[in-house]
């Protein structure tokens, strides 16, 4: 519905959050991981269908963020903060990037 609009009007993007657990999903919760990973198939099939319409779809990968919903959650690896998620969206709309990930070098 979402890309129909956009694309009726002839430009917009949209932002997807995934996570870095859709590149590899974890034993400990592969069923998360893994709807991640189908998230993300369906939105680069998306931004496919919509090229060449002035529609762009993105997908951010953010590692652990530290929020109010993750209080008393263990520090994971590669955690992050709402703050720096926000701003890496804001830099890859201006770069017109298909894949943000947060912090960058988990996309290494």
């Amino acid at each position: 519905m979402c890309a129909g609009a956009l694309q009726a009007q002839g430009h917009g993007s949209l932002v997807v959050l995934s996570s870095v657990a859709a590149e590899r999903a974890r034993r400990a919760d592969f069923i998360y991981g893994s709807s991640k990973a189908g998230l993300d198939v369906f939105a680069q099939g998306l931004g496919d269908a919509l090229y060449g319409t002035g529609v762009h779809v993105m997908v951010v990968r953010p590692g652990f963020v530290r929020s109010g919903a993750t209080a008393g959650r263990p520090e994971e690896p590669f955690a992050t903060t709402p703050e720096a998620v926000a701003g890496a969206i804001e830099l890859g709309l201006r770069r017109r990037s298909e894949t943000v990930w947060v912090p960058g070098r988990c996309g290494w």
